[in-house]
């Protein structure tokens, strides 16, 4: 009730823990509409806060049905007054394009300013902008100052960040042996490191090979359910890198990260399932997951599916399409292609048109 009173005297302080407390039906009746009403004051009335949480209320599935164009209206008067998180929530919006023409410029603009009063996601978000070729001159340089020393006092994230800075020579020299060190730090708690780390190891890239170890990691990042670890360890399974050859535990790898929409895996249970694997062969099988993944536009599941078509192998002839998968996988640099295209028939001409009178 005080806060009522304040409110309706113009404390916007009051006016928006008033409208909170609406639209929370917080020791009061809940009003939608009120609450909104008594938020949207206070941000007219010059509070940035508020003006972040009406905006909030236009992108979350809540009370208002989402208008992104309306959110940007609202963090973009808080950026402008001074909130980092109205910055962060406008650059995200320029980024994803939501509610105006996405602008990677503007993004990293908004980001900045946020990323600059400490905020964390802001400078992952940033930095993941600056990789893409966004972001100023001396945007490089900052990321990769903040992840240092974030890194340093144990923060295992940017850890993690700061060893792609040094992957790729963002905003510091390529260094592949700091960048595994940082990132054998980062695998502690990080998903994507025990992935990366377990990648360099297996490569040799930074530090001695290790197939064993780089095994263990991948084992590691795919017990989490990480498609890609997933992918990476049945593969090591199939050759019998790092451990003992074991098909079938690569094959129930491979499936879960189909199921996760991995066209790399689903491509390769096309290739188990083709033969020549010692496991039974199923080309209707094999026909089936080259079809999943070359859909999702993996180069060799296209030609492999347009091989089948072309010979029939798994009971389906079918040269015209046939053709079409091979010229897509021929637009994607896959070279062998090339060669099934002209062994191919050439396709029918087009019917004749009829002139009319």
């Amino acid at each position: 009730q005080l806060y009522k009173r304040a409110a309706e005297k113009g404390y916007r302080s009051a006016q928006v823990r008033w409208g909170l407390a609406l639209m929370e039906g917080r020791n009061v009746e809940q009003d939608d509409v009120a609450g909104e009403s008594w938020l949207r004051r206070a941000a007219l009335a010059g509070d940035p806060q508020a003006a972040v949480l009406v905006g909030n209320l236009y992108v979350q599935n809540g009370p208002l049905p989402p208008n992104y164009v309306e959110a940007a209206n609202w963090y973009r008067r808080a950026a402008e007054a001074g909130n980092t998180d109205g910055a962060r929530a406008l650059g995200s919006l320029y980024r994803t394009g939501a509610g105006m023409a996405e602008d990677k410029e503007e993004s990293a603009r908004w980001l900045r300013v946020s990323a600059e009063a400490g905020d964390q996601a802001s400078r992952v978000d940033l930095a993941n902008l600056i990789l893409e070729g966004a972001g100023g001159a001396d945007d490089p340089v900052r990321v990769a100052d903040w992840f240092k020393q974030a890194a340093a006092s144990g923060d295992l994230t940017a850890a993690f960040n700061l060893g792609i800075c040094l992957t790729k020579g963002v905003g510091v020299d390529q260094d592949e042996q700091q960048a595994a060190l940082w990132l054998r730090r980062a695998a502690e708690g990080v998903v994507d490191a025990q992935f990366m780390y377990g990648r360099m190891l297996a490569e040799g890239r930074g530090v001695a090979p290790d197939l064993k170890e780089a095994r263990a990691w991948f084992t590691r990042a795919s017990d989490t359910g990480m498609p890609d670890a997933q992918v990476a360890l049945a593969e090591m399974m199939v050759n019998g890198r790092g451990g003992p050859r074991d098909l079938t535990a690569a094959r129930e790898l491979f499936e879960k990260a189909a199921a996760q929409g991995h066209s790399g895996a689903m491509f390769a249970l096309g290739a188990l399932h083709g033969g020549g694997h010692d496991l039974p062969m199923d080309r209707k099988t094999a026909q089936r997951w080259f079809r999943a993944a070359a859909t999702l536009g993996h180069g060799q599941a296209q030609l492999m599916l347009g091989r089948y078509l072309k010979s029939g192998a798994a009971g389906e002839l079918n040269p015209e399409e046939a053709r079409e998968w091979l010229e897509r996988a021929v637009a994607q640099g896959v070279v062998d292609a090339q060669q099934d295209l002209l062994e191919l028939p050439p396709p029918p001409p087009p019917p004749p048109t009829s002139n009319a009178s």
